[in-house]
């Protein structure tokens, strides 16, 4: 049947863009049949339980969820010192070089 002018063709709206996601948090919350706690609380214990025997990549994951992980600082550095030595090109090369975490342009630009 063809959809009428103004009517949507997913009338279930967009489906989630997470849903793997979105069935291991079902599955996380059920109960776990031999504790009778939550899985999720019981996965949650047993990285706290290696973390405290020393474990180190328990201990950096606990620390990532409590403190959240830590900003990298980036450092870029370049050899012109005014605004005019630039070209447009050269910022915005600069400013995308940031937002994706690139390496440094100044040798291309120099």
């Amino acid at each position: 049947m063809p959809w009428k002018p103004g009517q949507s063709g997913n009338p279930r709206g967009r489906l989630p863009d997470k849903l793997f996601a979105d069935q291991l948090r079902m599955v996380l919350f059920e109960e776990d049949k031999v504790t009778g706690r939550r899985k999720m609380r019981v996965i949650a214990e047993k990285l706290v339980e290696q973390a405290i025997a020393g474990e180190g990549w328990a201990i950096q994951q606990v620390a990532d969820r409590i403190d959240g992980k830590l900003a990298q600082e980036q450092h870029v550095s370049y050899e012109k010192h005014d605004d005019s030595d630039w070209t447009r090109d050269e910022l915005l090369a600069i400013i995308n070089d940031a937002r994706t975490g690139g390496g440094s342009e100044s040798d291309s630009l120099n």
